[in-house]
């Protein structure tokens, strides 16, 4: 038997896996709330400040949605990585509390989490003790277990066959 839909109840969803279109899903699911006329904030974890299309996108034509990164790029290139990742975590935390939307992306919040840049448990906690009725939206390869444990929804994303192997690279449009 179908439930009805409680708006009250935000659900937490976990895109993870080895494949790409984690965060293209993510985005995608974004523009589907603005199409509905929902709020909605972004944060970026790991992603630096290299122009992306999303950013430019959302930047461009929805200014007023919080779109933040926090994170230098690479994680093998040098920097205070678990820096940064603190510092959009601690953000994260402010958004859960008192963002008044319906939808938080956390756009690569599992590599942070996989490179031991954050607290696994602290991060469960916030995000099941997070504001009645704030839907999330997670992503990123290594989702810890305790995390796929409370996540409502978890899609993992597998690679079958990507062009990087064939050392095609990034493009423009397509990868960022």
């Amino acid at each position: 038997m179908l439930q009805q839909e409680n708006r009250e109840t935000g659900l937490l969803l976990n895109l993870t896996g080895d494949g790409k279109g984690k965060s293209s899903s993510a985005f995608g699911m974004a523009l589907r709330a603005l199409g509905w006329g929902w709020k909605i904030a972004i944060l970026q974890f790991m992603k630096g400040d290299r122009d992306t299309g999303e950013k430019l996108f959302f930047r461009r034509y929805f200014p007023d949605t919080l779109f933040e990164c926090h994170g230098l790029g690479l994680s093998t290139r040098p920097g205070d990585h678990a820096g940064a990742a603190r510092a959009g975590w601690k953000r994260a935390e402010e958004l859960l509390r008192d963002f008044d939307g319906e939808l938080l992306v956390l756009d690569e919040l599992n590599v942070a989490l996989a490179h031991g840049y954050l607290d696994a448990g602290k991060v469960v906690s916030a995000l099941a003790t997070r504001r009645s009725g704030l839907n999330v939206i997670v992503t990123g390869r290594h989702s810890p277990p305790e995390l796929t444990e409370l996540a409502d929804l978890v899609s993992e994303i597998t690679a079958v066959k990507h062009q990087y192997t064939r050392g095609i690279p990034a493009r423009k449009g397509l990868d960022y």
